[in-house]
């Protein structure tokens, strides 16, 4: 169970009845968005490529490190994790993190958290590379001095990466 305070005035009474009326998960899922925009939002390029080649025991994942990050993120995004787990690999990797952790709750859950983080990070290391400059220069004669703006924001300071050749 947990508990949500609001200050007076700040919802009315049809945003706190469509609030109470989700489970943790939905109300997680509309409060932070996805587990995958988690890890996206809170993590450079240069840690994804960190996080890819090094893994999540390296300690590069700053908001995946320790026990109560993990088994909270866990916790909020159990299903997506397990899901894109099993889509990628197949239930047989789920299946390898439960047995790799008997009688260890924290161990699994902190495994998959892992797995899940890792894998996320290679597929958008793998995003990024795979757009060219040739794909890019199709979009409109404006896409470099628009990425060049958006590029100076505190986002794109935090995103994106601009190499010319």
């Amino acid at each position: 169970m947990f508990r949500v305070q609001f200050s007076v005035g700040s919802l009315d009474s049809k945003q706190l009845l469509s609030i109470c009326s989700l489970n943790h998960s939905q109300f997680m899922t509309q409060t932070f968005g996805s587990a995958f925009d988690v890890i996206k939002d809170n993590y450079d390029l240069d840690t994804l490529r960190e996080i890819a080649d090094h893994g999540c025991a390296s300690g590069v994942a700053t908001f995946h490190i320790y026990y109560n990050q993990t088994l909270s993120f866990f916790d909020n995004y159990e299903d997506e994790m397990i899901e894109y787990i099993a889509d990628t690999f197949g239930g047989e990797l789920n299946e390898e993190l439960w047995n790799n952790n008997p009688c260890n709750i924290t161990g699994y859950k902190n495994d998959t958290v892992w797995t899940y983080v890792e894998l996320i990070a290679q597929q958008l290391i793998d995003e990024y590379e795979s757009t060219t400059c040739e794909e890019l220069s199709d979009l409109d004669d404006n896409v470099y001095s628009n990425l060049t703006e958006l590029a100076d924001t505190e986002w794109g300071k935090n995103h994106l990466e601009i190499v010319t050749a």
